[in-house]
């Protein structure tokens, strides 16, 4: 890998070591349900089914003995490190101490890195059963795993975001009864771009979205709308995602740890360590509903 360290020796001009735009930390870790301080390789959480009440048939009959509708979901835990190594010599060498915005980019690259677990596990196949044995996927229930232009639930050919995609995506978290509450949107830049050009200027809907982009706003159709550079992707495809709080649970295996040490074996350089584990499992595929979009 190239060394990087001479781009920040001091110029004239230059006092202070500038943050690279990027994002500051995790924009998906509150909108997930959190388990946190889970220790071992896998976390388990268990779920309560629902079911129907039966006809009182007359008087004084049996009473009923029916079992719970118990469910369970199996999360694997990953461990994730890096580490960035500053020379002494390059530290003498500026006008600014570097040590502080390496541990700023170290925190804002566990964020990404956090985001991207939660984005991908919500999507992925998910562990069900006593032991994690089954596997069950997002396609696999009544909601499918993709909403095209013209019938909600099912599967078509990815396109832009438009109005009415949204309103597809409220309409099958209204059919499964998923609560009103803790709903987000969860789209590409790319994606709230469509959804302002293919609007008409006219509507009130959009002067919603303009109210959105300008930040005036972060609520709209009953979503929390976040914005993200850490989904799914493959080729021009992005998987966009509708989701409620409970459809993700997120573990932790303790806080990120960021470290900044002054190493006696290496010249007594300062090393930047950073370490995360988590774990994330999709908790039921009717608080999801994925959508494809083109990136173009």
């Amino acid at each position: 890998m190239a060394d990087t360290q001479s781009v920040l020796y001091a110029q004239a001009y230059a006092a202070n070591i500038m943050q690279l735009a990027q994002q500051k930390y995790s924009k998906l870790l509150p909108i997930c349900y959190m388990k946190p301080n889970v220790k071992g390789k896998t976390f388990f959480q268990d779920q309560i089914g629902k079911w129907s009440m039966s006809t009182k048939g007359g008087r004084n009959v049996q009473t009923p003995n029916n079992d719970p509708n118990l469910a369970r979901r199996m999360g694997t835990m990953v461990d994730f490190q890096d580490n960035r190594m500053l020379d002494r010599g390059d530290e003498l060498r500026m006008l600014s101490d570097p040590r502080s915005a390496y541990t700023i980019a170290a925190a804002s690259s566990l964020g990404r890195q956090i985001d991207t677990v939660i984005a991908n596990q919500l999507l992925a196949t998910a562990k069900t059963g006593e032991t994690g044995s089954t596997s069950i996927t997002l396609g696999t229930t009544s909601i499918s795993a993709h909403v095209n232009p013209t019938t909600a639930g099912a599967t078509g050919t990815p396109a832009t975001l438009t109005f009415a995609r949204v309103r597809q995506a409220k309409r099958v978290l209204d059919l499964e009864d998923v609560e009103a509450d803790d709903r987000f949107f969860v789209i590409t830049p790319q994606g709230l771009d469509a959804l302002m050009n293919t609007t008409q200027a006219t509507s009130s809907d959009y002067m919603a979205v303009k109210s959105l982009v300008r930040g005036d706003i972060d609520t709209w159709m009953g979503f929390k709308w976040i914005m993200s550079n850490n989904l799914s992707s493959s080729g021009t495809i992005t998987s966009c995602f509708a989701m409620q709080r409970y459809a993700i649970a997120l573990a932790m295996g303790s806080e990120p740890l960021v470290r900044t040490d002054e190493r006696m074996d290496l010249s007594y350089s300062w090393q930047v360590y950073y370490e995360l584990n988590i774990g994330a499992v999709r908790l039921e595929e009717a608080r999801v509903v994925q959508m494809d979009l083109t990136s173009e």
